[in-house]
């Protein structure tokens, strides 16, 4: 943890305040935004008719934003959610690059079981948007460039472009057919 986020107490402080999370879709069958708390997981099945939640917040994250993982769970098996957990360090282009490869087949495997997932990191502004890049230049025929544009278009946002190029190649370099 940077200094700035620091506190004396090393309590909680959650980021978001009281609102509902930011949710954009980004497909019929993805969409991406902030984190969710136990109160939101009804919201979001109601309101966005998410089946899936995938979760991409490390430990630090759960602890900073007072989050139970074993809660959200929970909440989530209650209202007939599956939750997958696929935990990245924030701000870790490395962290993103060891575990990408591992979030991508927990992201296809949920798409492939016809959830409508709800990916989501903190803010919905990093991890997550890399990771809907990461699954569309992989599961639909995009290129990176291709599928940054579509994503940006749908959120804004700052993914680890670097990292999908070390992963996939080129940015407009499409999958083979």
């Amino acid at each position: 943890m940077e200094w700035w986020s620091q506190r004396r107490d090393n309590g909680p402080r959650p980021t978001r305040g009281n609102m509902r999370p930011t949710v954009s879709e980004i497909t019929d069958y993805l969409l991406v935004g902030e984190y969710p708390r136990d109160h939101d997981i009804e919201w979001l099945r109601n309101e966005h008719r998410v089946t899936a939640i995938h979760n991409l917040q490390d430990d630090e994250d759960l602890r900073i934003n007072a989050l139970d993982i074993a809660v959200l769970n929970e909440v989530a098996t209650r209202h007939g959610i599956k939750l997958v957990r696929t935990p990245i360090q924030d701000g870790s282009a490395d962290d993103m690059a060891d575990r990408l490869r591992v979030a991508l087949s927990d992201l296809a495997t949920l798409v492939a079981g016809r959830e409508r997932v709800y990916l989501h990191c903190n803010a919905g502004l990093n991890r997550a948007p890399t990771l809907a890049i990461a699954y569309l230049r992989a599961h639909a025929g995009m290129s990176l460039n291709e599928a940054l544009a579509y994503v940006k278009q749908r959120r804004s946002c700052g993914p680890f472009m670097t990292v999908l190029e070390d992963y996939f190649g080129p940015r407009d370099l499409k999958p083979a057919t």
